[in-house]
């Protein structure tokens, strides 16, 4: 096993963090970058067991905190947005297909809730991406359990510029800037799943109360490439490492068929 810690700066020197893993080094293969949710870190302990498994099949991966996220990154996560995410997630593409033991011709994205909708919107127009994967991933901003909002409530978030969540993370509340509504709010998810190329997996719960099923049929209907939805039965919002293990095979046999990894 070889892996490598690494952090990123941006223009303000600002910098996110991330760990790269391989399994067999002196190999060029596929690589598997995964995009966090909103409140989630690299060291969650199921994207952990899914990164084993695809590193026993073949696979470089990469699990990395936002730099304006939670974990490692340095910047103030009120300044998180689905934008920045799509930034971090071009910078980490940019250093991951330096790697020797990396085929740059073979870059997967696999993100979950807010990180899969930036997994697509950096996709529809990134052509490096040759593959995405989302799972429990919102197709309407506003249909989430932390977005779906009243007027009332909105228009005092709105007035305020920013509101708090509370993190089981960090065990304490965090301050996140209305700028997160505004940019996540103008997002043309239509348009950026329509102009997908690559081959998408849609992986969604059934008993998901944060982001409802019926996001996962949206970005199925509206695909132009090839896809795939896979409902797993049982599963919530996050997945249990039961849940893991049932859709494993089906994302594995997914890059098998469109990737030949």
């Amino acid at each position: 096993m070889a892996s490598e810690h690494f952090q990123i700066l941006d223009e303000k020197d600002e910098a996110l963090a991330g760990i790269i893993e391989t399994e067999h080094p002196k190999k060029r293969q596929p690589v598997v970058i995964f995009m966090n949710g909103f409140l989630d870190t690299l060291d969650s302990a199921r994207k952990k067991q899914i990164a084993e498994m695809l590193q026993k099949d073949g696979f470089v991966t990469v699990r990395f905190d936002y730099t304006f996220g939670f974990g490692g990154g340095s910047g103030d996560v009120s300044n998180f947005t689905l934008s920045s995410q799509v930034q971090d997630a071009q910078r980490v593409i940019d250093y991951a297909t330096r790697r020797g033991y990396v085929n740059p011709d073979k870059v997967i994205v696999f993100g979950h809730c807010f990180g899969g909708m930036a997994a697509i919107l950096l996709s529809a127009f990134d052509e490096r991406v040759k593959a995405v994967i989302t799972l429990s991933t919102p197709y309407d901003f506003g249909d989430t359990r932390l977005t779906r909002m009243g007027n009332h409530e909105m228009a005092r978030i709105q007035l305020k510029r920013y509101f708090h969540i509370y993190s089981e993370t960090l065990g304490k509340e965090i301050r996140v800037d209305y700028k997160f509504f505004e940019d996540g709010l103008k997002k043309d998810m239509a348009r950026a799943v329509r102009n997908l190329k690559q081959p998408v997996l849609i992986i969604h719960g059934r008993k998901d109360e944060s982001i409802p099923l019926a996001n996962a049929q949206e970005i199925y209907d509206r695909v132009a490439g090839p896809r795939e939805l896979y409902v797993v039965e049982t599963m919530e919002h996050h997945p249990t490492l039961k849940d893991a293990k049932e859709f494993y095979p089906v994302f594995r046999q997914f890059l098998k068929q469109h990737l030949k990894a």
